[in-house]
């Protein structure tokens, strides 16, 4: 896991490294929780399976993991959900290309629709949280579940500051919000069958 995580946050960020050098149009608020320390909710779930062969009997037989007839269908479970997070990261930070390091829209800024942005809005959101969730379950940590909370309360609330933008005249205005209505916002809306 610790040589995935790194392979992949070296991809993610090498995709992402265009949209530092971007002019802005328009920025989004940031999460007021940033400034202390929240980017951590991002970048612990990928250092802490490191963690775990620099210091096993911390990070995964100490005090701060939880054991339980379950363990073993936790952990696949969890490895499971860690993979598809990675996957699903990948593929969307691919796709976002440079606007995934921009925090509002830029000079020119084009709505991104295909790869995994054409079954939901924020699938690198997603994706980070399945990530922490997964790792939370592999090594049974109540340091990582802690993280795992913060990681859906941070997510959901960049999700909501950059649908205002997105949405909002500066932003991508009506193409952004007719977007929005035929996309999920983290999971693939279901498609209603009528016969």
């Amino acid at each position: 896991m610790a040589a995935v995580n790194a392979a992949a946050w070296l991809l993610w960020s090498r995709w992402e490294r265009p949209g530092y050098d971007l002019e802005l149009r328009a920025r989004a608020d940031r999460i007021p929780l940033i400034g202390r320390g929240g980017d951590l909710v991002q970048v612990v779930p990928f250092v802490y399976p490191m963690l775990v062969v620099v210091a096993p009997g911390w990070a995964y037989k100490g005090w701060l993991n939880w054991s339980t007839v379950l363990d073993l269908a936790l952990q696949v479970a969890g490895l499971g959900l860690w993979a598809l997070g990675i996957a699903v990261g990948l593929w969307a930070a691919r796709a976002m290309g440079g606007y995934g390091a921009v925090g509002g829209v830029t000079v020119g800024h084009q709505l991104v629709s295909d790869g995994p942005y054409r079954y939901v809005r924020h699938p690198i959101y997603s994706a980070l949280i399945v990530i922490a969730v997964g790792t939370t379950l592999v090594f049974r940590s109540y340091l990582l579940l802690v993280v795992a909370a913060l990681s859906v309360y941070a997510h959901l609330w960049w999700a909501a500051a950059e649908e205002k933008l997105l949405s909002s005249p500066e932003g991508l205005g009506d193409d952004y919000r007719s977007y929005a209505s035929r996309t999920g916002r983290f999971v693939p809306r279901m498609k209603v069958r009528r016969d």
